[in-house]
């Protein structure tokens, strides 16, 4: 096994294994086309062929940006044949190893297996913390009214975390 950035070749095999998940109800469904435009942001673990054929596409998870200091993980999905073996671990590892690289501060995802990110390292927090993500993707969906989904989130580069400015005043003593 090992892990590479997706190329234009992937996009159907990418497709295929997202139209699984999403089928089920266990991810967003996204289009061909949409995979193919955005094939930079996937990452896949394959299984390298030989001479005679192409590579077999075990795992494939997206790292989609939210600026310079957050980005998400999405799409993350396993070949059914060969779930429990630890691919989506090595995938998620393989994603944080990229934004750590880019210097990204956090990663979040918004996933029906808290527990498996949990064991990541990944913290569960409230949802209405990611704003720019209610905005961006939730407030367009069809089950944002009954979503079940957690939100989780890991920092990555931990000198780049921002803290938020409480008060921009001098201090006043106590007396």
């Amino acid at each position: 096994m090992r892990g590479r950035r997706a190329r234009p070749e992937d996009a159907v095999a990418v497709h295929r294994l997202i139209a699984h998940y999403a089928a089920e109800g266990l991810l967003l469904p996204r289009t061909e086309v949409e995979i193919y435009a955005h094939i930079g942001r996937f990452l896949v673990l394959v299984e390298p062929a030989s001479a005679a054929s192409t590579d077999r596409l075990l795992g494939c998870v997206a790292l989609e940006p939210y600026g310079p200091d957050l980005a998400e993980i999405r799409s993350l999905a396993v070949d059914p044949q060969i779930c429990g073996r630890g691919v989506g671990a090595r995938l998620l590892r393989f994603a944080l190893a990229i934004a750590r690289r880019r210097k990204v501060a956090r990663v979040f995802a918004v996933t029906h297996a808290p527990k498996f990110f949990n064991r990541q390292g990944f913290q569960t927090l409230s949802r209405q913390a990611l704003a720019e993500k209610l905005d961006r993707d939730c407030r367009t969906c069809p089950k944002s009214p009954t979503c079940e989904l957690v939100a989780v989130i890991a920092t990555v580069c931990p000198e780049r975390v921002m803290l938020p400015v409480v008060a921009a005043c001098s201090p006043v003593p106590i007396l």
